[in-house]
């Protein structure tokens, strides 16, 4: 689907049919699951490279910024999180007069600047590099709520590992770490290439729009470093849960031991012995047999408590 809006003293919305007459305008072409035709479209229109339209179309293109004779094109990365977190693919061509801003879904942040006609006027009347910084710098501020998270989660999980490591957590410290790495994949090299914007000259980025890519910058770097810091700090939960499941495994052999120790001794003195006597307890009850199962049943049944107690299984 594409959507346009363009300056014409107010902001307007405007047709795709209507496309010829509006190149001479400011203009923002938003477009979410292009096709290959609307791709074809959009490079007769405004003379796309044949490997810009291709990537228009293709998803999970690797993150970067392009710099053609009429145009700038960026690759870049938000995220979403709903019941997981999905890292969505956000292209920009900037040019003269126009940007083109191409997503396989909708995206919130973008559709509140379209609802927001007099913000997108005050973007508009600074040029449309402006609208690029804006879709952009809502996008990396994006990460900071789902790091937050993060963060939240994994101090939980190390006061669980301190108090008692189980199964479950380790399930918990694995799913964490995928998650970290998935976000890792796109933090570095954004990092990157944002800063390519915010120190290169750009014919399409204004001198005066240079600062504002600087602070975006900023926040791509905090965002990279938060996720260093995560991925150490899950590192050295994990390390510290394998040890604490050591110390655990170690005390129950220890307990095990002692027992094994204590009953060793008995064992071999009722085998030599215990079966030599004339008389023996309860030898003549027609029930002894059947007594004797139910306490040996019974001494399992309470070793059995005890280990479930303990939490060795």
């Amino acid at each position: 689907m594409i959507e346009i809006y363009y300056f014409d003293k107010t902001v307007k919305k405007g047709n795709l049919k209507d496309l010829d007459k509006l190149k001479n305008k400011k203009i923002w072409v938003d477009v979410s699951n292009i096709s290959k035709e609307e791709a074809e479209i959009l490079k007769d229109k405004f003379n796309l490279h044949h490997l810009t339209a291709e990537d228009l179309v293709n998803q999970r293109t690797r993150i970067k910024v392009e710099e053609f004779t009429d145009y700038l094109f960026c690759v870049f990365y938000g995220i979403k999180k709903e019941k997981a977190i999905e890292l969505q693919e956000m292209d920009f061509i900037v040019g003269k007069n126009f940007i083109i801003s191409n997503h396989k879904k909708e995206i919130v942040t973008f559709n509140e600047l379209k609802n927001d006609l007099e913000k997108l006027r005050g973007l508009f009347e600074k040029g449309v590099e402006f609208i690029f910084h804006r879709l952009l710098d809502l996008e990396i501020d994006n990460f900071f709520p789902v790091l937050e998270e993060i963060d939240d989660q994994i101090e939980t999980i190390e006061e669980d590992v301190a108090k008692r490591p189980k199964q479950e957590l380790l399930q918990k410290v694995l799913k964490m770490k995928r998650k970290i790495v998935l976000i890792k994949k796109s933090a570095l090299p954004q990092r990157e290439k944002i800063g390519f914007l915010a120190k290169n000259d750009y014919k399409f980025i204004s001198k005066e729009a240079i600062p504002y890519f600087r602070d975006i910058y900023d926040h791509a770097i905090r965002v990279s470093d938060s996720i260093d810091n995560y991925r150490e700090a899950i590192g050295g939960t994990f390390d510290a849960y394998m040890s604490a499941v050591s110390n655990s495994m170690n005390e129950v052999m220890k307990t095990l031991s002692i027992i094994a120790t204590i009953a060793l001794p008995l064992g071999v003195i009722s085998g030599i012995y215990g079966t030599n006597f004339a008389i023996l307890p309860g030898q003549n009850f027609a029930y002894g047999f059947w007594m004797m199962l139910l306490g040996m049943f019974s001494v399992i049944g309470a070793m059995l408590i005890f280990f479930k107690k303990r939490g060795w299984f």
